[in-house]
C-alpha cells in the first residue's frame, strides 16, 4: 500500500479552526509514522505559529483563509504556512533575552518563535506580494 506524501489543510482565522489543525497533524504523524515526540513537536509549533496568525496577523475582522501544506520527502517532514496577513518576519525577532529567566521574570512574548526556531531543524520566510509564506523542515 503506498502513502501519501502531501497533505493539506486550508483553515479560517478563528481559533475554532485551531482543532482542526490537530485533528490534521495527528493524521499526518500517523500516515508518515512519525516518533510522537516529533509529532509533539510538530503540533506545538504550528498551534503556536497559527494563534499567532489569527490574534496579530490581521487588522480587520473578515475570514481570512491559512493554508498549510505537508509534504514527507525521504527523512524530512517539510511543512508550508501561507496567510494574507500583516507582514512578519519571525526570524528577524530576537527572542534570546531573558528566554532562561523563569516564568514570572521574562517579558511577555517570544516564547512562541523560540519554540519554533528551536524545535524545528531549519525556517524559512519570504513575502510574495501580499502573502506570508513560512516554510519548516523537521528530520524524521
Amino acid at each position: 500500500m503506498q502513502r501519501m506524501n502531501k497533505l493539506q489543510l486550508i483553515i479560517l482565522n478563528d481559533v475554532g479552526e485551531l482543532r482542526k489543525l490537530h485533528i490534521a497533524c495527528e493524521n499526518m504523524a500517523a500516515e508518515w509514522l512519525l516518533p510522537e515526540k516529533i509529532s509533539m513537536n510538530i503540533n506545538l509549533v504550528l498551534e503556536e505559529i497559527i494563534s499567532n496568525i489569527i490574534f496579530y496577523g490581521y487588522e480587520d475582522d473578515l475570514e481570512h483563509e491559512i493554508k498549510i501544506d505537508f509534504r514527507k520527502e525521504n527523512k524530512e517532514i517539510i511543512i508550508s504556512i501561507t496567510d494574507d496577513g500583516k507582514a512578519f518576519d519571525m526570524l528577524s525577532v530576537d527572542v534570546s533575552a531573558g528566554i532562561d529567566k523563569p516564568a514570572g521574570e521574562r517579558k511577555i512574548g517570544g516564547l512562541g518563535i523560540h519554540f519554533v526556531k528551536t524545535l524545528m531543524d531549519s525556517v524559512e520566510y519570504r513575502r510574495e506580494g501580499n502573502m506570508n509564506i513560512l516554510t519548516l523542515h523537521k528530520n524524521i
